[in-house]
């Protein structure tokens, strides 16, 4: 497993092994790609809103990672249980990133 080097621009992923170091930029547009980990699903390149939610959130500082919910406990017979799943649209996203704000990567 690794991680996805992404575009936002052009809707593309690229698997990426570990241990690769440094910014990437995107082969098609020249702009700078982010990272985001293995768990990252990208969306069709032509499913338009789903690249704009993932765009919002990782703008809002929630870059794919695990997001809990708060109001339990995330240990549960050794392992987390409770992890929160992604939003697949804008209206849900918004929602999604007043609800667990403080769980955002700060930039």
């Amino acid at each position: 497993m690794g991680h996805k080097n992404v575009c936002l621009n052009c809707h593309k992923a690229f698997n990426m092994p570990f241990g690769i170091t440094g910014e990437m930029t995107c082969r098609e547009c020249g702009q700078q790609m982010i990272r985001l980990p293995h768990r990252f699903r990208p969306p069709k390149k032509t499913e338009t809103a789903k690249w704009e939610t993932v765009k919002f959130l990782v703008e809002h500082g929630f870059s794919y990672q695990h997001i809990y919910h708060t109001d339990e406990n995330p240990v549960r017979n050794g392992k987390v249980e409770n992890y929160v799943r992604y939003p697949d649209n804008l209206r849900e996203a918004q929602e999604f990133v007043i609800m667990y704000h403080t769980q955002a990567k700060q930039k």
